[in-house]
């Protein structure tokens, strides 16, 4: 080493520490005083709050790992702030476009999400959707099987058809409905001057609580023998005039209004065969009179005449046919009146049900225990 290089080594360093005194100290310098650092701030451009998926719409719950995958977005925020600088210049030039591509995007994801959650359960409304189809399809079945059964007295038939009456008894007990029917029908036959033809009262088979048990009696030219009806519970019908001293009814008596009563008593046993289900049905006529010829004087003088019945079985297959259709299809709607009777079109099947089902009627005592014999003898209508 010279004498000249050591001289030169202090004086380079001065230099050195001259220039670097002179140097502005570069972290005083102004922000960005050539354009080279960005004007937004990145924290800016990421959402206040990441959304939740779908966690405002009905019957939507939150997918398993839900609270994971925002964990995450949040944990990753220096990366996003990292992507928005890098992307931010691209942004700015195009701001609208950038916003409906990012509108687009939005939906495209809540459209996959909303595919996504309802595939979830469409095994299920599938599982369920085919449960009532074979539920359907067994109903269905069964149905046609029941309506197709054979004739055993064990299959349940099923039968489809407009009601029997339009009108029913709608009393519970035997006694009521029996005297519901006997309103109802005795309302719809009047005599001529428009009042009610009988007063109608219905209930069991007794006189005063004292049972009543029906005895029939043939004549002596058939015999004369005598049979007891005991075939199940029975119900009794007592027609009355109204506004007579002895319950006949007012007017002069007539084969048209006896035909009328007998209709009136087949329409109360129909009835009563239907809704009761009763195994028999006695209908008392009010008293009458009959004209006869005095034998002393040759005019035509009124006699009392013996009291009369109708007595209906359902067993008897006249009463089947009536109960197997509707009562219009036995009765017209339409009753009759008096005068008009005869000319009605269920005269025929009137006639053809009552005309063997006539009696004279007598009460009873029974000699040994408390009851009552209706004693009941066939009269000949024809």
């Amino acid at each position: 080493m010279s004498e000249h290089d050591i001289d030169d080594a202090p004086r380079a360093q001065d230099e050195e520490t001259a220039v670097s005194r002179d140097r502005p100290d570069p972290r005083k310098r102004p922000p960005d005083p050539a354009g080279t650092q960005p004007k937004w701030d990145p924290d800016d451009l990421l959402p206040r709050e990441t959304p939740r998926a779908a966690s405002g719409r009905l019957w939507a719950t939150a997918p398993e790992g839900e609270e994971e995958e925002e964990e995450a977005d949040e944990g990753d925020a220096p990366g996003r702030v990292a992507v928005a600088a890098t992307a931010a210049p691209a942004a700015e030039a195009g701001a609208s476009a950038g916003a409906g591509a990012a509108a687009a995007g939005s939906a495209t994801v809540e459209d996959a999400d909303d595919a996504a959650r309802h595939s979830r359960y469409s095994a299920r409304f599938q599982f369920l959707l085919g449960a009532l189809l074979a539920v359907g399809i067994a109903s269905v079945a069964l149905l046609a099987a029941v309506l197709a059964g054979g004739k055993d007295d064990t299959t349940i038939v099923l039968k489809a058809g407009p009601a029997w009456s339009p009108w029913r008894p709608s009393a519970t007990s035997g006694t009521a409905a029996a005297n519901q029917i006997a309103s109802h029908v005795g309302g719809e036959y009047k005599l001529p001057n428009g009042r009610q033809l009988v007063g109608v009262v219905g209930g069991p088979l007794e006189v005063q609580q004292v049972p009543v048990t029906i005895a029939i009696q043939q004549p002596a030219a058939q015999g004369g023998a005598v049979s007891f009806l005991d075939d199940g519970a029975g119900v009794m019908y007592r027609m009355n005039g109204i506004g007579t001293a002895d319950s006949r009814i007012p007017g002069r008596p007539s084969t048209d209004r006896h035909l009328l009563l007998r209709r009136e008593a087949l329409e109360l046993a129909l009835y009563s065969f239907h809704y009761l289900g009763v195994s028999e049905a006695v209908v008392l006529f009010p008293p009458s009179v009959r004209q006869v010829r005095s034998a002393t004087t040759g005019k035509l003088v009124q006699q009392k005449a013996d009291p009369t019945a109708l007595l209906f079985r359902r067993s008897q297959r006249d009463v089947q046919t009536a109960l197997a259709r509707p009562l219009s299809a036995t009765l017209s709607a339409k009753t009759p009146t008096v005068s008009g009777v005869t000319r009605s079109p269920d005269r025929p099947a009137v006639e053809a049900i009552t005309d063997d089902k006539t009696y004279t009627y007598k009460l009873q005592e029974a000699n040994t225990d408390l009851r009552l014999f209706l004693v009941l003898a066939p009269l000949r209508i024809r």
